[in-house]
């Protein structure tokens, strides 16, 4: 450990976590439980509330509905931990230190435009980071932007989170492309040298019950599959066998199947039918790209093609076109499409996914893309009811998706497959997720 000296206190931190008290525009924590980060960064916080009059600190996340889902409580008893007790006022809403130094706390969805106008802000912390979406971030990264030039000072962003998905807006922002201005360290519960026993004996339980899901708390690794993952179960199960590098058959023609997006990405699976395995070779999508690019994407893979499945408004005419999106598709040479009828309820389409998924294989390589939209395709939560909804939450992963159910929902039943064996239930009973 490394001791840090700062007039009359003596804090003892872990050497990982130093740099909280060097100078950066973003210091990011990420990792699993027990790691110490929020100790070690409402500790800092406090610390530098103390020592420099009129410091403003905001402590935010994405949602907060009242001061006990923030780090308020924390603050109070590492306060008290260090000893601070006659230097700081624990307020019902806020934290204010004898110096004029205060802590203020609101929540980024529902509050963002009173931390628009709250100015001043020298130090934000950011908790549970994961939660933030991009809108989020666009809008509070210059809100903090107090500087000194001649002190050669300026405000600071402060990331603390437990990563989710790769996908996550905070982890593709801070982690796989942080600024230029930034520290950023993972930690684990190694790092932590109060570790209790207590936690120890609950990773250890969690280690044994359920490994993946040990990987992903106690040791900060990414999650696979979402919370509310619609396919889990059947990805799960092809993951282990059927998640592989696959071999594409020159003989044997490639069958596409698409999602066409327009403010969101088009989706496009390649997929071989040999014997009783479909072969899912390859996977694209772009987004706000023209016609004539999907186009040349599927002539420069220059696969032996043979029907390309396009859902069903592939043939409604768009306002301010000519012709419609199939003739614009196969004048530009992609052809014959077929295009997949709409059904009454898209939870029949997902049960005939589930269904099917046990006769798929996925190419682990050009097809990573696309099993992670399959992957993290999940179902709306009701945050008022504690529950998952039935429908599916439309997001990035809602393209691969819905093209790959273009598969299920066409290319089977032009094989004249027997459709006795899918258990597709009526309307409105609704689906048990996998």
């Amino acid at each position: 450990m490394s001791e840090v000296l700062s007039q009359e206190q003596n804090l003892d931190i872990p050497n990982v976590l130093t740099p909280l008290y060097s100078p950066s525009r973003y210091k990011v924590l990420y990792g699993g439980r027990g790691g110490a980060k929020s100790w070690a960064i409402a500790d800092a916080l406090i610390l530098k509330a103390w020592q420099r009059s009129n410091t403003l600190i905001l402590c935010t996340r994405e949602l907060q509905k009242s001061i006990k889902e923030s780090v308020h409580a924390l603050l109070k008893n590492r306060i008290e931990a260090m000893g601070f007790e006659d230097d700081f006022e624990v307020l019902a809403t806020e934290i204010r230190c004898t110096n004029g130094s205060r802590f203020i706390f609101a929540g980024l969805k529902h509050h963002i435009s009173e931390i628009k106008s709250t100015e001043g802000v020298d130090y934000c912390w950011v908790e549970e980071a994961e939660k933030v979406t991009h809108d989020s971030w666009k809008t509070l990264i210059p809100t903090i932007r107090g500087e000194d030039e001649d002190a050669g000072w300026e405000s600071e962003i402060w990331v603390s989170f437990n990563p989710n998905l790769i996908t996550d807006d905070t982890y593709q922002r801070f982690v796989v492309n942080p600024p230029s201005d930034a520290w950023v360290q993972k930690t684990s519960w190694r790092d932590n040298p109060w570790f209790p026993n207590v936690l120890r004996k609950e990773m250890e339980d969690d280690k044994a019950r359920d490994y993946e899901e040990y990987l992903h708390t106690w040791e900060g690794e990414l999650k696979t599959f979402a919370d509310g993952a619609i396919y889990g179960k059947q990805l799960r199960k092809l993951r282990k066998k059927r998640l592989c590098k696959i071999p594409v058959e020159s003989g044997i023609e490639v069958h596409t199947f698409w999602d066409l997006g327009r403010d969101d990405d088009t989706a496009i699976w390649f997929m071989q039918c040999v014997g009783r395995e479909y072969r899912f070779i390859d996977y694209y999508s772009a987004r706000f790209k023209d016609i004539d690019h999907y186009a040349r994407v599927i002539k420069e893979k220059d696969y032996n093609y043979g029907t390309h499945y396009m859902p069903h408004d592939v043939s409604v005419q768009v306002l301010g076109m000519k012709k419609n999106r199939k003739a614009m598709f196969e004048e530009a040479g992609v052809k014959p499409i077929k295009k997949v009828d709409r059904i009454p309820n898209i939870l029949d389409g997902i049960t005939m996914v589930r269904q099917i998924l046990d006769s798929c294989w996925i190419d682990e390589d050009r097809c990573k893309e696309g099993f992670a939209a399959l992957a993290n395709y999940q179902r709306q939560y009701d945050e008022e009811r504690d529950t998952y909804a039935e429908k599916p939450l439309h997001n990035w992963a809602s393209n691969g998706s819905d093209a790959f159910r273009q598969f299920a929902q066409g290319f089977r039943m032009e094989e004249e497959i027997n459709t006795d064996r899918f258990e597709i239930p009526q309307t409105g009973q609704g689906w048990k997720m996998g």
